[in-house]
């Protein structure tokens, strides 16, 4: 297993935790299979995502999102 970093903003983290989140039992089954466990990796993102400046993490009208 290789790892690579990427950098995410607060913004985008909270585009994939909020993804965790909104999956029912069968699709977090079959990505715990492939991939892992997804409440860990949903902690670990969070840790992270707790010690980023999330005072303005709702999107403004002047501001573009990288998606």
């Amino acid at each position: 297993m290789k790892e690579v970093n990427v950098n995410l903003n607060v913004h985008e983290i909270g585009v994939i935790l909020s993804a965790l989140q909104e999956l029912n039992l069968r699709e977090e089954n079959r990505i715990a299979r492939e991939y892992g466990s997804v409440p860990a990796l949903y902690a670990k993102l969070h840790d992270f995502w707790e010690q980023m400046d999330t005072s303005e993490t709702g999107l403004r009208n002047d501001v573009v999102p990288s998606f």
